[in-house]
């Protein structure tokens, strides 16, 4: 007994609406937000290697709180004048659903990682 499959058709997506924002291009596709909260860390270190190595632990795999602790990265570098310490640094921005979520995200997170 033979067959005759058809392939399947797949139409393309359509094209996103791209408008013009103070001169950067912004392209209307998806996102979404959730209600969270935030907190901000300063880590400082001997050199500014260290403290985006320190950084870069810190914040690992916290692409997402759908699936992980919290939400983390980069926020920017700091100089030495900016630091509580007067060493380079840099700051984080982590964020969870709730207090208690993000007490004890930053408590691990700089426990095993900073």
């Amino acid at each position: 007994m033979s067959t005759t499959t058809t392939p399947p058709t797949t139409e393309p997506a359509p094209e996103a609406a791209v408008r013009l924002v103070q001169g950067v291009e912004i392209e209307d596709t998806f996102a979404e937000a959730f209600g969270m909260t935030a907190a901000r860390l300063i880590i400082t270190a001997q050199s500014p290697t260290w403290a985006m190595i320190a950084a870069q632990a810190a914040t690992g795999y916290a692409t997402s709180v759908i699936g992980c602790d919290a939400e983390a990265g980069l926020e920017r570098e700091l100089s030495p004048q900016e630091t509580p310490d007067g060493r380079p640094g840099v700051s984080l921005l982590v964020f969870a659903f709730s207090r208690d979520a993000l007490q004890k995200a930053v408590g691990n997170r700089v426990a095993q990682c900073v």
